[in-house]
């Protein structure tokens, strides 16, 4: 008697890798579809780093790099008095961020901005809290990211910066790769040339992933006497 064998439905490695190449600028059919993936296998780490920044009730909050909005929800949840905004270079991310946050959106309480993190589109000193999470490598000038992160940034105001550690370089999904102590080192040396002090480095194992947290202030400035 024959046997027929049905498909497959194991993604081939060249769909894989064309999936995850989606994942630093989504585009089209395949871009929406990495947003649902990355709003499902980053949604802890996004949790979590709202909650490392210490994000208040009415605190006005800054995600670069929003992607599919799952931060800017979580920020919203802590900050029920605030507002918080996301952006992205992503229209596809900009579309599905915008969806997650519809109702904050039409209340006034969140925004979605299509931008690069070098140019943000808001004025000095809007926001008291701010974090990227996985999205730093993809910025094209990230010095002047975070230059522009200290400007949005009023006095005494935290930014949060997470991005996943290396791990086996030969592997072939998105975990394989990641920042190593060089590339910590140099972000580090970039917050405090970009004017930021109180430079912290945290580290969380997710299991699958290990992430690695950057908490920086912008310093409070001098009193002016008389």
């Amino acid at each position: 008697m024959a046997v027929t064998r049905l498909p497959s439905t194991r993604p081939s490695a060249s769909f894989r890798e064309r999936l995850f190449s989606q994942f630093g600028h989504p585009r089209g059919t395949l871009g929406r579809l990495a947003g649902r993936v990355m709003a499902w296998e980053n949604a802890r780490a996004n949790a979590l780093v709202v909650d490392v920044l210490g994000v208040g009730p009415d605190d006005a909050v800054l995600d670069v790099g929003s992607g599919p909005g799952v931060a800017v929800a979580a920020a919203l949840a802590r900050a029920p008095r605030g507002f918080v905004a996301g952006v992205d270079r992503s229209l596809v991310m900009v579309a599905q961020a915008r969806r997650r946050n519809r109702a904050a959106i039409r209340a006034g309480r969140a925004a979605i901005e299509h931008a690069d993190a070098a140019a943000l589109p808001f004025p000095a000193g809007r926001f008291t809290r701010a974090l990227s999470v996985n999205a730093l490598q993809h910025w094209h000038d990230v010095a002047a990211g975070v230059r522009e992160l200290h400007r949005v940034l009023r006095p005494g105001g935290r930014v949060a910066i997470a991005l996943r550690a290396q791990r086996d370089a030969g592997a072939r999904d998105p975990h394989a790769h990641g920042a190593d102590d060089t590339d910590i080192r140099a972000l580090t040396a970039l917050l405090r040339e970009g004017g930021f002090d109180a430079v912290e480095l945290r580290t969380h194992d997710l299991g699958r992933d290990t992430l690695v947290t950057l908490l920086a202030r912008r310093p409070e400035e001098p009193s002016r006497a008389g």
